[in-house]
């Protein structure tokens, strides 16, 4: 009796896999894609957060820095400054450095504000927290300048803060009372103190 071979089956891509391969794989899809699908809505998320900064509640969520910023924005445009301020700070260390010129800009300008808002209530009698507010100022626009040297809404700014300084104080002059000997001035190395 005459044998018969067979060719052997040729292995191609479709017939080469096991089907416990083949459901491992199409299981490690479906869970790549509901972790994507996850983080896609919560991006989502956070951009309808960014579209209405007012619904943003602060308490217990672990926010992106971009979500604090349009928070710390809105409070600042509703005149809550300090609370403004303190979210700034809290981003500040976060973020890359693009991110962090607009950080600074923005604190450097509440500052600003503040400070010319004091000098027009008070004037000199807030002498001291004037240039505090000014100080922070100044420092914040350099700051960004150190990064955006062509960044001229910071550049106008620290030219406004070094403008409205106010002037410094008088030293309050000693109660020294003595007399002079001469009209003309004692230095050293003229003899006897004339010209």
């Amino acid at each position: 009796m005459m044998q018969i071979f067979k060719r052997p089956k040729k292995i191609t891509l479709w017939n080469s896999y096991h089907p416990v391969g083949a459901w491992l794989l199409l299981l490690v899809l479906a869970a790549w894609s509901v972790r994507e699908l996850t983080e896609l809505q919560q991006l989502m998320k956070f951009n309808a957060m960014i579209r209405q900064p007012d619904t943003i509640a602060l308490a217990g969520d672990n926010l992106p820095p971009e979500v604090i910023f349009a928070k710390a924005v809105e409070l600042n445009r509703e005149g809550d400054f300090q609370q403004a301020l303190r979210l700034y700070l809290q981003i500040e260390p976060l973020v890359d450095t693009d991110f962090r010129v607009d950080v600074k800009y923005n604190m450097g300008t509440i500052y600003l504000q503040q400070a010319a808002k004091l000098w027009n209530a008070k004037g000199v009698w807030e002498y001291g927290q004037i240039n505090t507010l000014l100080d922070l100022a100044e420092q914040a626009f350099k700051q960004v300048l150190a990064v955006e040297p062509e960044h001229w809404q910071a550049r106008y700014n620290l030219e406004f803060a070094l403008r409205i300084r106010p002037p410094a104080k008088e030293a309050e002059k000693a109660d020294w009372q003595g007399h002079k000997s001469s009209v003309h001035a004692i230095m050293p190395g003229i003899p006897e103190g004339g010209p």
